[in-house]
């Protein structure tokens, strides 16, 4: 009876150790551990009030000067940029810290060592953090850039130069806005698993997005306009949140090209960082 009991015991506990982790529950768990931190809270909050504080001063300061203003700069001025531009420019500021702090803190305060006992297999661990805080991202994002551009419009609608959704351009700007924010996000997380320091990931980000394209102003007009447009940040901005291609900056690929860039950019660092979570150790 005592060997029958034992093999019992045995059979039924030998599956659930063969059992693997899911993604399903690293899931639960990531999103558990983003909405439980302040920062996340105040990450977001920033992020809300930087994109509509843009819109509505600029575009209340426009309106308030549309009378002033000559005719022949009227026919480069863009609504939708003025209203989402802030957005893109803004809120990537704050992005890069929530995005560098989804990875990085927990090597700070030594909790990843307890997240990849939890879930040893660090390929979902990484997939699942970077999944949560881009579906976190966009939605924010995405409220915040259409809200950026209604309220833009309606402070320049006694400029009747106010643009619609249905206008070519407009539904593609808002969107974009709102993705270069996710890809943002997701560009410092990876860098953060990189560099395992969240001051590193936040300087690197800065750097790559803000100070590399000031910094190639510099170079000769030349090589200057045969890099510009592989550059991540800086005018690309420009190039995915406006409509008008009169006022498009010069060498610069297509709006989505432009986006493409960027995109391929954060592929490229996201791979690096599971490569290397995988390798080192916590």
């Amino acid at each position: 009876m005592a060997a029958i009991t034992a093999g019992q015991s045995t059979s039924g506990v030998g599956p659930a150790r063969e059992r693997r982790a899911g993604l399903a529950g690293a899931l639960r768990s990531e999103f558990t551990k983003l909405r439980s931190v302040r920062s996340t809270y105040w990450s977001l909050l920033l992020l809300v009030l930087a994109g509509i504080a843009w819109s509505v001063a600029n575009c209340a300061g426009v309106a308030a000067h549309w009378a002033q203003t000559p005719p022949g700069q009227r026919g480069f001025f863009d609504a939708t940029q003025d209203s989402v531009v802030g957005l893109a420019l803004l809120g990537q500021l704050v992005i890069v810290v929530l995005g560098a702090l989804v990875m990085t803190s927990e090597y700070s305060t030594g909790m990843m060592r307890t997240s990849l006992g939890v879930m040893p297999r660090r390929g979902v661990l990484y997939a699942a953090k970077a999944a949560v805080l881009t579906a976190v991202t966009v939605v924010i994002a995405l409220v915040t850039s259409f809200a950026s551009f209604f309220i833009g419009q309606s402070l320049l609608h006694s400029t009747h130069a106010a643009a619609t959704l249905s206008q070519p351009g407009v539904l593609r700007a808002v969107l974009a806005s709102a993705f270069y924010i996710a890809l943002s996000g997701l560009f410092a997380f990876a860098l953060g698993a990189i560099v395992r320091s969240t001051a590193g990931a936040i300087t690197a980000s800065f750097g790559v997005l803000f100070l590399l394209p000031q910094l190639a102003k510099a170079l000769p007009s030349s090589w200057y306009a045969a890099m510009v447009r592989w550059l991540p940040g800086g005018n690309s901005v420009g190039a995915f949140t406006g409509t008008n291609s009169a006022d498009a900056a010069p060498h610069l690929f297509s709006a989505w090209g432009e986006f493409a860039v960027f995109g391929g950019y954060t592929v490229i660092v996201l791979v690096a960082g599971a490569l290397l979570l995988r390798r080192r150790d916590a």
